[in-house]
């Protein structure tokens, strides 16, 4: 049973945590108002917890200006995480390679609930080029890429996913029984396609990845302006799809023997 010091500590624990994540590429550095306003909690609170991270290195506040900014203790340890996560080295020779045969920006997406995330990219070498920022999330029943996950997950998270169709652009299968339809198709073929969805001006190919426990995680995608994107994306779908098998095998990935996901 939780005392009600453990409790207090919990808590001040998650607030403390709360004031990280507070920070975004967009607010990189704030005042206290700002986060105290952000995090919602009183000023009192929020200065004692940002002197606490300060003290450890999490946090550092610029004398001059009083603004506050993540810490170089959290930098390191970032730098610690990226380099345990094995699915980037995994990827990205098979990236390059994608961007190399077609001039156009390859991603790595995760899953995160219902949220794809880019997690590595490798930009097109051309003047005009499509991509986003790495940590940048967008829903999964948004676009080829969002889909190319949805449609490798339960069936039961395709009849919620209707439900947000409401969000969708002009651009995107907006009937519920159609968005069901194409995510079958999706599941069938191993590859989504999208031209002129999400963004008017985008085209996109993307395949599911798969972990050992034979979930999907994730997808690789390959993406460019519309007007340089082919009418004929086979070429894209065969780079992308043999891609995301073989990192997905190097994850541990298997099929059964008559090919059908596990």
């Amino acid at each position: 049973m939780k005392t009600e010091k453990s409790e207090s500590s919990v808590r001040t624990l998650s607030r403390a945590l709360s004031i990280l994540k507070a920070f975004t590429w967009e607010a990189r550095e704030m005042n206290l108002t700002e986060i105290s306003e952000k995090i919602s909690l009183a000023k009192s609170t929020t200065l004692r917890l940002l002197t606490a991270l300060e003290e450890e290195g999490f946090i550092y506040k610029n004398p001059k200006t009083n603004h506050y900014k993540l810490g170089f203790d959290l930098y390191y340890l970032g730098l610690i995480a990226k380099e345990s996560m094995d699915i980037r080295s995994v990827s990205r020779p098979h990236m390059e390679n994608i961007t190399h045969q077609t001039r156009e920006t390859t991603n790595l997406y995760l899953l995160d609930y219902h949220d794809r995330v880019c997690f590595e990219q490798v930009e097109s070498p051309m003047a005009i080029k499509r991509t986003v920022r790495i940590g940048e999330r967008f829903p999964i029943w948004a676009g080829a890429t969002g889909r190319s996950i949805l449609a490798f997950m339960d069936r039961s998270v395709w009849v919620e996913m209707t439900k947000e169709l409401v969000k969708l652009t002009e651009y995107t299968v907006a009937d519920p029984e159609a968005f069901i339809q194409e995510l079958e198709k999706i599941r069938q073929q191993g590859y989504a396609v999208s031209v002129g969805e999400k963004d008017y001006e985008v085209g996109c190919v993307a395949a599911p990845i798969f972990d050992s426990t034979q979930k999907v995680i994730g997808c690789l995608s390959v993406s460019g302006p519309k007007f340089r994107f082919p009418e004929d994306t086979d070429l894209f779908a065969k780079l992308i799809t043999d891609a995301a098998d073989k990192i997905s095998r190097k994850l541990g990935y298997h099929t059964r023997s008559n090919g059908q996901i596990e």
